[in-house]
């Protein structure tokens, strides 16, 4: 009965972000609006929001603290930053957003050698984040084709408007990297128990972590070069699945990326209409919502670890 309630709690979260995002503010019926605007916008958030999800999930569970995720340990302002570069570079956007995020995945795990303990490495990713999103404006100031709105959004984190087939394209894409993880997730439990119970389970814990660990940050980079930096999507929804009792990878992925989705797309959807006419970076909401609640879990470790 308790799983039922739950799941009736995920669907209602679903279904009422779509609603919100698809409908407000939307006085009648209009085609136009709804295929070209607003469902490409709906499809990339939740494609986005879900890929973050599965992230901070994937994240949490390998390096084994639960204040972990790409935002938090500067993935993201990595992938941002070789975006910005490739831009302006001329070369492929994406091709640069992965260099960057591969790049700050080697400084983490070079760190991890020498810093030993979690919350050092997550100190350490916390550091890399600031200064590679200090670089990132440092970039757009002297790069003269981006105005000061373009690096104001894409530090913050935007959903840009697409054509509905590349919005579909990137979901796709989206559920690609849940459907790769989904298999190995009991060894992403295995691994989150700690490496000697990792070993005696027939896993190699030091390759399987940089493997998933590298698989997840290359998802992550390629979007973050579209919709640059989202924060706190990672490390918020995966606590807020495990407080609905789904625990077990097996089911907190597939749920992290359901609220994920559904959070940043009912995020997007105050990013557009709280103010309007004026649009705010969907990353405003999602920190504004994220912070709090970051706190919180800052503050319950820190009772549980005594």
């Amino acid at each position: 009965m308790q799983k039922i309630v739950k799941w009736m709690i995920v669907i209602i979260v679903v279904l009422g972000s779509f609603f919100f995002s698809l409908f407000w503010e939307l006085p009648e019926f209009n085609r136009t609006i709804l295929l070209d605007i607003r469902l490409p916008e709906l499809l990339l958030s939740f494609a986005v929001g879900g890929l973050l999800g599965v992230g901070g999930g994937i994240f949490q569970g390998v390096f084994r603290n639960p204040l972990a995720d790409p935002y938090i340990l500067g993935v993201s302002a990595g992938g941002a930053l070789g975006a910005t570069i490739g831009a302006w570079k001329g070369i492929s956007i994406e091709l640069g957003a992965l260099t960057g995020g591969l790049f700050t995945v080697l400084l983490i795990f070079i760190a991890a050698l020498f810093l030993k303990e979690n919350l050092k490495i997550l100190l350490f990713g916390v550091g890399i984040n600031a200064f590679f999103s200090a670089l990132i404006l440092f970039f757009f100031a002297v790069i003269p084709f981006y105005s000061v709105q373009d690096a104001l959004f894409f530090s913050l984190g935007y959903i840009p408007s697409l054509e509905l087939s590349t919005a579909a394209g990137y979901l796709l894409i989206s559920l690609l990297s849940l459907l790769i993880f989904l298999p190995v997730a009991f060894r992403l439990d295995a691994l989150s128990l700690g490496d000697e119970l990792s070993y005696f389970s027939g896993i190699s814990p030091e390759r399987e972590k940089i493997l998933y660990i590298v698989v997840i940050s290359a998802f992550v980079s390629v979007f973050v070069a579209k919709t640059g930096i989202i924060g706190f999507v990672g490390i918020v929804v995966p606590h807020a699945v495990r407080f609905l009792g789904f625990r077990i990878q097996r089911e907190l992925l597939p749920l992290s990326f359901i609220l994920g989705g559904s959070i940043l797309v009912f995020s997007q959807g105050l990013a557009k209409n709280v103010l309007s006419p004026i649009v705010l970076p969907v990353g405003v909401i999602t920190s504004i919502i994220g912070v709090p609640a970051f706190l919180y879990i800052i503050w319950r470790y820190s009772i549980v670890r005594g």
